[in-house]
C-alpha cells in the first residue's frame, strides 16, 4: 500500500499484530482487521472534530478499539 495514510495504517497494523502475538487480540486476517480498525478510528476522530457539543462518553475510544480489534481481557 502506498499513498495517503500508509504510515498510519502501518502503525495500526504493527500494533494490532503485536496484540495478536501477545494473545491480547484475535485476528483471522490482520490486513482486513487493520483496515477496519483504522477506518473506525478515523471515523471516530472525524465525528469528535465535527460534533464537539455531543456528550461523548469518556470510554468511547476504548469501546471502539476493543470491538474493532477483537481485544481480549488477557
Amino acid at each position: 500500500m502506498t499513498g495517503l495514510g500508509t504510515a498510519s495504517v502501518s502503525i495500526v497494523s504493527e500494533a494490532l499484530g503485536d496484540c495478536v502475538a501477545a494473545g491480547q487480540a484475535t485476528s483471522a486476517d490482520l490486513s482486513r482487521d487493520t483496515v477496519a480498525l483504522w477506518l473506525g478510528l478515523r471515523g471516530f476522530a472525524h465525528q469528535r472534530a465535527v460534533s464537539v457539543a455531543f456528550p461523548w462518553p469518556e470510554d468511547t475510544a476504548e469501546r471502539i478499539i476493543t470491538a474493532l480489534a477483537d481485544l481480549n481481557d488477557a
